[in-house]
Formats: structure tokens, sequence, C-alpha cells
């Protein structure tokens, strides 16, 4: 969580581009920002929805193991989430530098949680303190605008974890089990109203997966006063980064799981106690989680993330960590994808496509990395950069918030 006490106080606006002092765009909550959140709730609830719909599919299809499978993966992730969110709500109403909230904002708090929607709320308080800073902002008080953008930052890191957090606990194993069940449709089942929830579920899935990495890269900036920020068109390839990725490697799982079902379960144990493993022995968490508990408890889920993506858990060189986990991530795909073709029936009309689709998203992930690196990263320069660099200052105070670069301030647990 973010620590409100490391908000910068000084300001110094001689300069358009980033410093550690204040954020160019001047403590300016955008429209781009309100349209980030809106899409983020929008993204979740779909997910949600088509999971809890291919569910009550399932039982109506007299699949009560898959309805089973799908119930319990919808479940413990959100008992988890929904614990982690409240623990954190239990541990800022200790924090003199957060909002104190009032009982009836209590009664709201338990009420999301109890309908499972705590990461939609942590949404709602972000939106709740942009809108009330951007008001400010129009109105000229400066104070209160610069102090509602703070408790915004600090809802947005948590929404970020949580949404990562519910992305890779949920989504993903949610997307290897439709996917399963899909490989073993009959023919006679195409074009049936199952099927075709379980493909857009599965397409809901991914773009969610897709979203939740893209948001933490975004959000982990945000609310960073020393990093600058991802652009639109950047956010974007991002997205499509992760998209392909993912996209990739759940495709050799599932190959891999309907010939070798008991075997993929094996292999995903052994990745995550490696991953859980290489976490703990090198402190990498220490910075965001004070307590030794919490960072295994953080270890364990970023260890069940590293099974379908890498995010950078730390601050340092990315070069040879991501050149490190793709190359690990290449050979367990191929070698998978290569099993599978060895043992599979040569007669399932997936046998040829589903090689092609992995290698063919895994290649465009790689091109779209290399594209985001070489052109979008937020530490490079840029043409829009330079233009506002030129400008004077007090005109990026008044410009309108889609030219703008966000705030941030130190993100920790």
């Amino acid at each position: 969580m973010m620590d409100k006490e490391s908000v910068p106080e000084r300001e110094n606006l001689s300069s358009g581009v980033d410093t550690v002092d204040a954020p160019p765009n001047n403590y300016i909550y955008r429209k781009i920002d309100v349209a980030f959140v809106i899409f983020g709730i929008f993204t979740f609830l779909l997910d949600w929805g088509f999971d809890i719909l291919t569910a009550y599919k399932h039982w109506r299809h007299g699949d009560i193991i898959w309805f089973s499978f799908t119930v319990v993966f919808i479940c413990v992730p959100s008992f988890v989430t929904t614990g982690v969110s409240l623990h954190w709500y239990v541990k800022d109403a200790d924090n003199t530098n957060v909002p104190k909230a009032s009982m009836s904002r209590w009664a709201v708090r338990i009420l999301f949680h109890i309908l499972q929607l705590g990461p939609i709320l942590r949404y709602i308080d972000s939106l709740h303190y942009g809108l009330i800073s951007r008001r400010h902002w129009k109105q000229g008080e400066r104070k209160l605008q610069i102090e509602y953008y703070t408790y915004m930052l600090y809802e947005e890191g948590d929404s970020v974890f949580l949404r990562l957090f519910e992305c890779f606990m949920e989504a993903a194993p949610q997307l290897v089990l439709q996917l399963y069940i899909l490989s073993l449709v009959r023919k006679s089942e195409y074009g049936s109203d199952w099927f075709y929830v379980l493909c857009i579920g599965c397409f809901t899935s991914l773009i969610s997966l897709a979203w939740g990495v893209t948001a933490f890269a975004r959000g982990s900036r945000f609310t960073n006063v020393a990093k600058p920020n991802i652009s639109l068109i950047g956010s974007f390839v991002l997205m499509l980064w992760h998209l392909f990725s993912i996209s990739a490697r759940v495709t050799a799982m599932v190959l891999f799981a309907s010939v070798f079902r008991p075997f993929l379960f094996i292999f995903c144990g052994v990745h995550w106690l490696i991953m859980v493993t290489w976490l703990m022995v090198r402190k990498s968490l220490k910075e965001m989680c004070n307590s030794v508990l919490g960072q295994i408890g953080l270890s364990f889920i970023l260890g069940v993330i590293y099974i379908f993506v890498f995010i950078n858990e730390k601050e340092e060189d990315t070069k040879q960590k991501y050149f490190f986990f793709y190359t690990i991530f290449g050979v367990e795909n191929t070698i998978m994808v290569v099993v599978w073709l060895i043992y599979a029936k040569t007669t399932v009309w997936y046998y040829i496509p589903g090689v092609v689709f992995h290698f063919s998203a895994f290649i465009l992930s790689l091109i779209l990395m290399g594209i985001y690196y070489g052109l979008f990263h937020p530490t490079l320069p840029s043409i829009c950069s330079q233009k506002r660099s030129q400008r004077r200052p007090e005109m990026d105070c008044k410009e309108e918030e889609g030219e703008a670069t966000a705030i941030t301030s130190q993100t920790v647990m």
C-alpha cells in the first residue's frame, strides 16, 4: 500500500519533464485516468459475469464435475482477494494520513466485500477521490486538489495490486480449465449456447488477464513520483504484448493437458515452487512488505502469476530477467507442444491450428515487446515530451489532461 508520508511536498514546475519533486501534470486528474478506471471496472464485471454464466451452463449441461471446478476457481480466489482487501482497510484505520471512514462507509465496505466486489470498491474509491481532486483543480483550490489526488493515488496502488492477484488466481486457472473443456467438446455440440458461452468466457478471461498486467505496469508508474508514465498508445502495445504472450502460454498448457492431464498440475507446481524459492532467496519483496509472513504470502501469489507471465517485482535492470524468463517460457512451451504433437491424435481439428497459433502468438508477443521497449517505453524521449518541455510551466498547468503525464508517490505494501 502507498505511504502517504512519501508524497512530495515541494513543487518544481520549471521544466516539463518528470522530476522527483512534483509530477509534470501538476496533480491534475485527467479524463484518460477516468477512462482507465472505468475500463478496469468493465473488464472485471464482464469476466466475473461470464464466469458465473459459464458455471450455470455447466450445471444445465449436466457437467457436475466441470461445474464444481468452475465454482471453486471463482470462489477461492475471490475469498482470498476479499481477505487481502479487508486487511488493508483495517490496517488503514490506524494510519493518521488516511481519511477516517465513517460508520456508513464501513457498512458499504462490508457489503461490497460480502458480495465479493472488493476490487470494484477500490476502483470506485480511486475514481471518487480523483474526481474530487479534479473539481478542486477547476475551482483553483490547490491544497485540496493535491490532498485528494494523493488519496486517489493510494487507492489506485491498492486497486492494481488486487486486480493483478484476482486475474492470475481466478481468470488464469479459469481460462485454462474452460479451454481444456472446449478441447473435449464433441462435434455435435459445436454451435450450441453452451459452446458459445464457453468461448466468450475464455475471451473475456484473456482480456482480463492482459488488462490486469497492463494496469499493474501502468499503476506502478502512476503511483511512483520518480517514474515517467506510460502513454495511451504505449498501454495499448503493452496490452497486446501480454495478450499474445498469455495466449501462447495457455495454448501450450491446454494442448499438453489434453493428453497428459495430471502432469500439467505437476508441471505448474514445480514451476511455482521454483519461482517462490527464487523470490524468497533474492528477498525481492522486502521493499514491498515489511513482515516476513507478508513476504511469504506475497511470494506465493506472485509464484502463481509467474506461471503465466513475468512482472518486475523489484527496482533493477529488467533486461536479464526478461531474457531469462522468456527463454524459460519458450523452452517450456515448446516442450509441451512437441510432446503433445507426438502423442495426440492427429484426427483432432486443432492438431495443426493449435501449434500454428501457439508459435505465432509467442513470436508476436516478442515482437510487440521489442516495439514497446524500442518505441513506447516511458523512459524514451518522444516528440510530445520534447514539445512539452519547450512550453511555459503555467501552460502545462492549464492544458487539457489528455496531454499530461501522471504523478505519483511511493508504492509500499
